[in-house]
């Protein structure tokens, strides 16, 4: 593992219950106020919905994984595609409905909640995955930064933070990382403060991890 030092930090352990995806919220350092309202991993069976109540003002980001969804938000609706990323104002009491349309598959998908009492106009933007063993900026053009990356086992990069006085936040979509030796398995997550930069390490192959620093 590269060495940096040991940051304060806040883990997010997978419980039993925990089978396929999950829900995380008021992600940050516990003793202050948070903006990052919502995380959400989340499998659609095939032919399914998903609906979700929003119960914060803010923007949304979504983020298919496996397969296109049909996404409504209040009376709008839209398809996102895989290597896409969707952001889009909404509001307390807005009712959001996720529809898997393949009759022979599950689809996957990633939803994340920053409050906000500013409106954005909806779009959709593209993004190409274009090698592994690095982080890849999504450049969602928004006050936070959204990284992908998949990488070998016994890989290690740094994430060197965009601005100060930022949190990070790693959820471990597939596999196993340390951050600064710290284990951190599928279905959890980590978030880290006070820091410029974050080392980590892949445990396994083909281990994929989101990341975000708000």
């Amino acid at each position: 593992m590269i060495p940096t030092a040991q940051a304060p930090a806040q883990f997010y352990r997978k419980r039993q219950a925990d089978d396929r995806g999950r829900e995380i919220r008021a992600i940050g350092n516990p003793k202050t106020a948070t903006a990052f309202e919502l995380f959400a991993d989340v499998f659609i069976p095939q032919g399914t919905m998903h609906n979700k109540w929003i119960t914060s003002t803010g923007t949304l980001f979504i983020i298919p994984l496996f397969g296109a969804i049909e996404c409504r938000v209040d009376t709008d609706e839209t398809f996102i595609h895989i290597n896409q990323v969707a952001q889009v104002s909404v509001k307390a009491g807005a009712k959001l409905r996720f529809k898997n349309v393949y009759p022979d598959h599950s689809v996957r998908f990633l939803l994340f909640l920053i409050k906000s009492d500013s409106a954005v106009p909806f779009q959709i933007q593209a993004y190409t995955l274009k090698a592994i063993n690095k982080l890849h900026n999504l450049d969602v053009q928004a006050s936070l930064a959204v990284h992908l990356g998949q990488f070998e086992g016994r890989e290690e990069t740094v994430y060197h933070y965009k601005k100060e006085n930022t949190s990070v936040f790693a959820y471990v979509l597939q596999g196993a990382f340390e951050f600064q030796n710290r284990l951190v398995e599928t279905g959890e997550g980590i978030c880290l403060w006070d820091q410029q930069a974050i080392a980590l390490e892949a445990l396994a192959n083909n281990a994929y991890l989101v990341l975000i620093e708000f």
